[in-house]
């Protein structure tokens, strides 16, 4: 078996399936973005689903760009420790905590719009997955500086350059229910790996 073999097995090839079809899926809702961004006046009157759709239009190409990165940094860091069926469990129940959080815990934040909230708590999840692999090295410091950065930007502010980028100031509370609901899969997480 040589290094590639090693390295692109089935479950690699099936999480950057899923990786890739979330990029386009995530392309093609930028040209829906008035009709599923995250607007509260329109939630309020019935419109439900934005509060997890807002999570997957961007302000602009610029943002949509800038969060596609970190999906994809996400996928080559942790490919051999998620499954696609993980990843995408792990998506899924982050973008409900973002957008939850976001509508109950945020009432100021009028508009919102982006992935990065439910970014932050994947790459926290797949942190938590390298540790339980034994990948320390990865998993440890993910562990430290993904919360010190948010507790950072609670504190001081969002990144005024990523605020220029995308035409918004940056929604730092999204990122905070992002790191919380990784906690909340890591504990269930760290659970099942004890069964």
């Amino acid at each position: 078996m040589n290094l590639l073999e090693t390295i692109i097995t089935p479950t690699t090839k099936a999480l950057f399936r899923v990786i890739l079809t979330l990029s386009l899926s995530l392309l093609f809702l930028q040209f829906f973005q008035d009709e599923l961004v995250f607007k509260r006046n329109n939630i309020d009157q019935g419109q439900w689903w934005r509060i997890i759709t807002g999570n997957l239009v961007h302000t602009n190409y610029p943002h949509l760009a800038l969060n596609l990165v970190g999906i994809w940094m996400s996928a080559f860091l942790f490919a051999g420790y998620l499954s696609s069926k993980t990843y995408l469990i792990s998506l899924s129940v982050l973008l409900i905590f973002v957008g939850l959080g976001i509508y109950f815990f945020s009432p100021a934040l009028m508009w919102y719009a982006g992935i990065s909230g439910a970014l932050y708590g994947l790459f926290l999840i797949g942190a938590v997955y390298a540790i339980l692999y034994k990948d320390y090295v990865t998993g440890i410091p993910l562990i430290i500086l993904i919360p010190a950065k948010i507790i950072w930007d609670q504190i001081y502010g969002g990144n005024q350059s990523s605020a220029e980028l995308i035409g918004v100031p940056v929604a730092i509370d999204a990122h905070l229910y992002g790191m919380i609901g990784a906690i909340f899969l890591a504990l269930i997480t760290i659970f099942l790996a004890k069964k």
